[in-house]
Formats: C-alpha cells, sequence, structure tokens
C-alpha cells in the first residue's frame, strides 16, 4: 500500500469513531467565567521603560453553541490593569467572538474563536485621567472538558490587538500606537 493511502486509512480509522463519539454534543447555552494572566506583548514601550507589562484579569461572558461545530460568544473582557510607578493603565473590551469546536471525544473539544469588539484603555496617574475608545479584535485557541451535563472547564490563550491614542506617564500628548496584548485563561462555563 502506498504511504499516502496508509496515511488516509490511518486517520479515517481514528477519526470517524472520535466524531462519532463526540455526535453526542448537541446544542446549549452556557455562561462562565475566566480567570486571566495578561500581558502586553507588543506596544508596551509607548508607556515607558520601567512599565510592568504584566497582570491579571477576569472575563465574565455567555453564549450559544449552534451544534457540534458552530457557536458563538459574547463577553465583558478586563485585561488587565499596567503600572509604571504612580501612572496607571487598564484595558477593559465587550467582545462577540465565532467559535469553531474539534469534539475530540464525548467529554472533550478543541476550540478556536474569532472575534471584535469596543476596547477602553484608561489611563490615570497624578493631575489626569483620560481613556480612549478603540475597536479590538481577538483570536485564540483552547480546550474543553465536560465534567458533567451542567459544567465544563476551559483554559487556553487568547491574543487581543487595538490601536490606542496611547498619553503615557505624565499625561503628555497622545501617541497612537499599535498594542498586542496575550492572555492565558482558565474558567468554568455552566451549561443551560
Amino acid at each position: 500500500m502506498q504511504p499516502v493511502r496508509l496515511l488516509v486509512v490511518v486517520l479515517v480509522l481514528v477519526l470517524v469513531p472520535a466524531v462519532s463519539a463526540a455526535s453526542g454534543h448537541s446544542s446549549y447555552g452556557y455562561w462562565g467565567i475566566d480567570l486571566l494572566g495578561t500581558k502586553i506583548t507588543e506596544g508596551a514601550d509607548a508607556f515607558g521603560d520601567d512599565f510592568d507589562d504584566e497582570s491579571g484579569g477576569v472575563r465574565f461572558y455567555g453564549g450559544y453553541r449552534v451544534n457540534e461545530w458552530v457557536g458563538v460568544e459574547a463577553g465583558l473582557h478586563d485585561l488587565g490593569r499596567f503600572r509604571q510607578g504612580d501612572f496607571r493603565a487598564s484595558y477593559n473590551a465587550l467582545v462577540i467572538s465565532g467559535m469553531l469546536y474539534a469534539p475530540v471525544s464525548r467529554s472533550v473539544d478543541l476550540f478556536g474563536r474569532v472575534g471584535g469588539g469596543v476596547a477602553r484603555l484608561d489611563e490615570r496617574d497624578d493631575g489626569f485621567s483620560v481613556f480612549t475608545r478603540k475597536p479590538i479584535g481577538k483570536a485564540g485557541v483552547g480546550v474543553q472538558i465536560h465534567v458533567n451535563p451542567h459544567l465544563l472547564v476551559r483554559g487556553g490563550v487568547d491574543v487581543y490587538a487595538l490601536e490606542p491614542q496611547v498619553r503615557g506617564p505624565g499625561g503628555s500628548e497622545g501617541e497612537r500606537t499599535s498594542q498586542r496584548i496575550g492572555a492565558g485563561y482558565l474558567g468554568l462555563n455552566f451549561l443551560f
């Protein structure tokens, strides 16, 4: 047997049982909470050299899984509070994402998502407080494990992209910069 045909046969033998075992997934709604570890991975230099670019955050969301392959999710995302001395920068966003699922078994799904929304950057320092609202994009991957019919645990990584007007410490004139925020997360979904 040729190597390509052997590979196709092996893939069919592996994937067909996994897909048929996962066919037990029906549609459901859910709400949940994720705890985030965040880091400004690009564009933190707009705030200065001593800027602390790591933080924690939380995400509250709800969603609907249409079938075993597709869903939608919307949520409020606190992406963290970053600082340098008395200067504080905090990021929040309202995001809607399309979800694509890849069932691995009856209780495990891999998923990917792409979405967007509106972000708010709040900057505070002695003597000034300003905020900027800008569009934000989001993409990510993860895995979820169904613990029981009403609860699942999920984890993964997301990347957020935005171009805010950053003033930085001291409140000087704003400079538009391209920023990326990476987030690792672990959370719970409650199904209904």
